[in-house]
């Protein structure tokens, strides 16, 4: 029955739209699937030239974790014929039979980090199709050009402030309903704007850098929350961030900061 249900699930996500996703790699060059779990944060995926799947589990900074009790199990294949893959513990990382042919399709993992632990059920798209870069879809991390650290800052201060306030409702969201990819790249990207915005100011400049520095620190802090997937613990830097924006809007022109006064 359970493998039933496993299977059920991998085809209904088969058959979902694929909207754009962020791509983060991990260390060994696979696709990191971020998870609702302090203990286990990170999951990352990788088909290897033999055609198995490889899954290796990250900590909080993404490297390597042992396994411990955890087990793996692996749904794959065209929405046909998808079925459980047989898996086995190898150097440290999960290893799978070869993945079946007829890519893209969803690969389902269902983590559990204790015999009796409820398991964690993760998704994640796999296109083996080469993308420009060269890298096949499901790893091409050329997607990611223009967001998170190498967001292109606007050249003038109204359109940099309408990123801020971009970002700023995104990370509203994000942290709200624990969206935790969104959430990495909205820190990098929300950090780089706020540094700007001194360079951009004039005579206000000397004035608003405390303000940007304390964000800037609310920022870090909610960054590691998220990393840790303890959220929560990162409320008050939240609240903190809201009203440090508020004040900071003070120094310009409503015409400039826009939303920032509401």
């Amino acid at each position: 029955m359970k493998t039933k249900l496993l299977l059920s699930l991998a085809l209904a996500l088969t058959t979902a739209a694929l909207a754009h996703e962020r791509i983060t790699l991990g260390p060994n060059g696979g696709r990191v699937i971020f998870v609702d779990s302090p203990t286990t944060p990170n999951v990352e995926f990788l088909v290897n030239k033999e055609g198995r799947a490889e899954i290796t589990l990250l900590d909080v900074d993404r490297k390597p974790l042992p396994p411990g009790a955890r087990t793996v199990t692996v749904t794959g294949g065209p929405r046909a014929s998808a079925k459980r893959l047989a898996t086995e513990l190898k150097d440290g990382r999960f290893v799978t039979e070869p993945v079946p042919s007829g890519a893209p399709y969803a690969v389902v993992l269902q983590i559990k980090e204790s015999p009796d632990a409820k398991a964690l059920t993760l998704r994640v798209n796999y296109d083996p199709t080469p993308a420009k870069s060269g890298k096949p879809e499901y790893l091409d991390d050329s997607v990611n050009e223009g967001s998170g650290p190498s967001i292109q800052v606007p050249d003038t201060l109204a359109g940099l402030f309408g990123e801020i306030n971009q970002h700023h409702a995104e990370l509203k969201d994000n942290f709200k309903g624990k969206k935790y990819e969104p959430m990495d790249e909205v820190t990098q990207a929300f950090t780089v704007l706020l540094k700007a915005l001194p360079a951009k100011s004039g005579a206000q400049a000397a004035a608003v850098q405390p303000l940007v520095d304390a964000l800037v620190a609310d920022l870090t802090a909610i960054a590691h929350a998220n990393a840790a997937r303890r959220l929560p613990d990162a409320a008050k830097n939240v609240e903190s961030l809201n009203a440090g924006l508020l004040k900071l809007a003070q120094h310009y022109p409503s015409t400039v900061t826009r939303d920032n006064r509401n």
